[in-house]
């Protein structure tokens, strides 16, 4: 099977390897490049505007092993800035689903919550009353575990148990 690779452009297919669509004349991305170059088998030409060598405007370079360690225990995602709190996430969690809403989990406390009505509803029933008593401590469970891993680093080693 053959790989096809065309212009973003006209639509043309390519069938060369040129920093300009042999069709319509527009510079070709280097995406599709470096797509059609893998098509053909042959190594891409180099970008006009870069020297050869360097690094493109895109690449970061590649950090040393020393950074990367440090760059895990100061990671700078907005989930490791959260000021989600294990306990009160697991509180709200006594009626299913209040906890993964406050944790940010939409889908998840919506259909927890659902359960958790259709749970009350079969009380009176053995398999309602088990079923009742699995999803609450799930709730519960999950809502503390989402919100902790959502604690910075540093604090979480601040809490945790010798």
């Amino acid at each position: 099977m053959a790989i096809h690779i065309h212009c973003p452009h006209c639509h043309e297919r390519l069938t060369e390897m040129h920093h300009h669509c042999t069709h319509c004349g527009m510079a070709l991305p280097p995406g599709v490049l470096y797509a059609l170059a893998a098509a053909l088998g042959v190594t891409p030409p180099p970008s006009p505007g870069l020297t050869v060598g360097a690094i493109p405007p895109h690449v970061s370079p590649t950090p040393s092993l020393s950074a990367l360690s440090t760059a895990e225990e100061h990671h700078t995602s907005p989930a490791h800035h959260s000021a989600l709190r294990p306990w009160l996430a697991a509180t709200l969690s006594l009626i299913c689903g209040l906890g993964q809403l406050y944790n940010g989990q939409i889908v998840k406390g919506v259909v927890l919550l659902i359960c958790g009505i259709a749970a009350v509803a079969a009380w009176p029933f053995l398999l309602g009353k088990m079923l009742a008593l699995i999803l609450w401590l799930y709730a519960i469970s999950d809502a503390y575990l989402v919100a902790r891993r959502a604690l910075p680093l540093e604090h979480r080693r601040q809490h945790a148990k010798p």
